[in-house]
């Protein structure tokens, strides 16, 4: 009897394992069966909400209106670091507001953020971001003249937030006194059809702007000759240009913040 039992047992373990086996190989089919699947990805809009970091003087006085400074930090950066620009001004007497890039990518190791999803190399959508940051730009100003007594307002950008500065700039100069272009490139820069730069016309409707300019005379990422053609772009069509160059490359540093600060309040 017992050998009859141990006998019924190896054959009930025998199906067991047989058993187990084939889910295995099924499970293991199905994976393969999924993995040969092809991948896509997409692009849609819709509407959502963005974080803005507000720098305001220290002797802030709500019933007394103040200057609206907007910084564009530089693709792969982010707002929490480029508002440390702040600190750089001796007294500033002026609102500062920095908004995050609304394109989130991995570069490298580290979450960077962009203006316009260059990352994706996808120029169809690139063009497409472009005009959504512009818009994007001008309801971040319409919101904080809400929140906030404004009487001027100034965009500035660092490299790529730059190229947004000048483009969402111009093409919103209405809300606008004036542009600061930190080591960025001239306006209409060629060779990147995924820009679309506003049209002469609007370059010219926008010429009471008033423009200042700052470049590294070693910055080894944008040519300082490309904001040497910027200062002569601009000055050709009205514009009053401020041009300062600076010993360094292509950052931002202190000299640079309080030469701005003296142009934002007209002093030399």
């Amino acid at each position: 009897m017992q050998k009859e039992i141990k006998s019924l047992m190896k054959i009930i373990i025998r199906i067991l394992i047989i058993f187990l086996y084939s889910i295995a190989n099924i499970v293991y089919c199905q994976e393969f069966e999924l993995n040969k699947l092809n991948s896509d990805s997409l692009y849609f809009e819709s509407s959502a909400l963005f974080e803005c970091n507000i720098q305001i003087p220290g002797n802030y006085n709500r019933d007394k209106s103040y200057p609206l400074v907007i910084g564009l930090h530089g693709g792969g950066s982010s707002y929490e670091t480029f508002r440390n620009i702040w600190r750089h001004f001796e007294t500033p007497q002026f609102i500062m507001a920095t908004p995050q890039a609304p394109y989130k990518w991995l570069m490298g190791d580290k979450i960077g953020y962009d203006w316009s999803g260059w990352p994706s190399d996808d120029i169809v959508f690139m063009k497409r971001a472009l005009k959504l940051t512009s818009d994007y730009i001008k309801n971040l100003i319409l919101v904080l003249k809400e929140q906030y007594n404004v009487d001027e307002v100034f965009l500035l950008g660092f490299s790529q937030g730059s190229i947004i500065t000048q483009i969402a700039g111009i093409n919103n100069h209405d809300l606008l006194s004036g542009i600061i272009i930190l080591s960025g490139p001239e306006i209409n820069h060629p060779g990147k059809p995924e820009i679309v730069w506003p049209s002469e016309e609007t370059v010219l409707s926008a010429n009471h702007l008033r423009v200042f300019i700052a470049h590294g005379k070693s910055d080894e990422m944008v040519d300082i000759e490309l904001a040497n053609k910027s200062r002569v772009q601009y000055g050709k069509v009205g514009y009053d240009v401020s041009f300062f160059e600076f010993d360094g490359g292509h950052e931002i540093n202190a000299e640079t913040m309080r030469k701005i600060e003296k142009w934002i309040k007209n002093q030399k």
